[in-house]
């Protein structure tokens, strides 16, 4: 007897809060079928945005280097902080912001199917704000690189920049929800637990008020201080670069990961698409400077580059956030782990010293290594395996429940603060603690001149600290 034919029909998978449709594809994993997709269809739509923010960021930085040499904007080496034998070109960090922009415009062009059954398209949401601002602070990066700013005012550019970003991202494709969303990590449990009277039900147009405050004061220090730690990073030649493309990835995985997830809330539009195409346009960006940056590098990213970098993984911080869940937001600071521990260490030290907060010094991470003997080129690794280590504990924090991210976070964080105590990274080396040091009382008038050494004699010099 003869057996009835079957109709094998293809399995469509469908994602509809990521802004996008998953169609059948006989390479996907059993689990992609009840739901999940995998992670190389969720990026193939966003690709285009990597390799052009890639390509613009390779082709324009030589061209910056020449820019900048040809009008004197260049670092000069000084032998102390600053090691490279010659002068080098700034600019780099105007190449690769332009490098992110052009990313950033090719997702605004990219089309995606809605959801299942549905003909009408969308693209990705991108806020203005995170454009607006990132200018903000590229201006007064730039103005400092070739003019020279106080501390003042590069801190009032990134604090223009992140009021740009909290203001100017409120649309009405759901983005009032990082407000909502604030409160709803801090404000509430407050409530909760007692510890902050009860405002969502008997006294709902204060509760707003105090969650846009709230949201607002939160938002613009996560962009100063991002900023200001990718700033202090930049210390050695591909250091900041190597380390913000390691974070991009990470940042990159986050987001496809949170993206399989079903967990946009009725109502409010996913970010998911928008955490993609930030991260693939930051990612494009920095892979694409970094050979002209990596040791021995031909240009500087400057305090354009630097700031811009932080801005940027700054926004990703806070759209980590958009959702609600703390454990998500506690893991993109993880990811950030590096520049945020370096930055918290150099407060401490400085304080410690007797030295104002934003008064240079050598006590940094990258310079503790240089002293250990390593070459810049392996202290910039040993920071790139380091940022990887920071990136897989962000991993593994998202997917175990709060509680018990905060407490390994907690406990990461302080074990490397007691380390870098131990070690000697904290009290610098010949300056005891809340003292400076002492003027000479007397005249070296009296002393022979000393000979000035060679041009050919320094550089010897330079080449050999380097190496």
């Amino acid at each position: 007897m003869a057996e009835p034919a079957v109709t094998k029909e293809p399995i469509k998978n469908y994602r509809i809060s990521a802004g996008y449709m998953l169609t059948a594809n006989p390479c996907l994993a059993p689990a992609a079928v009840s739901g999940f997709m995998d992670g190389c269809q969720i990026l193939q739509p966003y690709m285009p945005i990597f390799f052009v923010s890639f390509l613009v960021t390779l082709v324009l930085t030589p061209l910056m280097r020449h820019l900048a040499l040809k009008h004197g904007v260049v670092d000069e080496p000084d032998f102390g902080r600053k090691i490279h034998a010659h002068p080098v070109a700034y600019l780099g960090g105007v190449a690769t912001f332009l490098g992110w922009l052009a990313g950033v415009v090719v997702s605004l062009l990219i089309v995606l199917p809605k959801g299942a059954g549905s003909g009408s398209m969308v693209s990705v949401q991108m806020p203005p704000g995170v454009i607006l601002g990132a200018g903000a602070v590229v201006l007064f990066g730039l103005l400092d690189d070739v003019y020279g700013l106080p501390p003042r005012f590069k801190i009032f550019g990134q604090f223009l920049g992140g009021t740009a970003f909290f203001f100017l991202a409120i649309d009405a494709h759901g983005f009032l929800g990082v407000r909502l969303d604030m409160a709803k990590m801090f404000i509430f449990p407050l409530e909760r637990y007692g510890w902050l009277p009860v405002l969502q039900l008997h006294h709902p147009m204060a509760f707003a008020t105090i969650a846009t405050m709230f949201s607002a004061i939160v938002v613009v220090f996560i962009i100063v201080a991002a900023c200001n730690a990718t700033n202090l990073l930049d210390g050695l030649d591909g250091l900041c670069s190597g380390v913000t493309g390691i974070m991009a990835m990470g940042y990159l995985i986050l987001a496809v990961f949170l993206a399989t997830q079903n967990l946009a809330a009725p109502g409010i539009a996913s970010v998911d698409p928008t955490r993609i195409a930030l991260s693939l346009a930051l990612l494009g960006s920095v892979l694409g400077f970094l050979p002209f940056n990596f040791n021995p590098a031909s240009i500087f990213m400057g305090d354009t580059g630097s700031m811009f970098l932080g801005f940027i993984c700054g926004t990703m911080i806070i759209l980590f956030a958009n959702d609600g869940i703390f454990r998500w937001f506690l893991g993109a600071l993880v990811i950030f782990g590096l520049p945020m521990l370096d930055t918290f260490l150099a407060i401490i030290r400085r304080k410690i010293n007797g030295r104002p907060v934003f008064s240079p010094d050598s006590g940094h991470f990258h310079h503790f290594l240089i002293k250990r003997g390593l070459s810049v080129r392996q202290a910039v690794l040993v920071s790139y395996a380091l940022t990887a280590v920071f990136v897989s504990f962000a991993l593994v924090i998202v997917i175990i429940p709060t509680g018990l991210a905060l407490g390994i976070y907690l406990v990461l964080f302080g074990w490397l603060v007691v380390a870098a105590f131990k070690m000697g990274m904290i009290f610098q080396e010949g300056l005891p603690p809340r003292q400076k040091p002492i003027a000479p009382l007397i005249s070296n008038a009296a002393a022979p001149p000393a000979t000035p050494a060679s041009p050919q004699a320094l550089t010897f010099t330079a080449e050999k600290r380097l190496n």
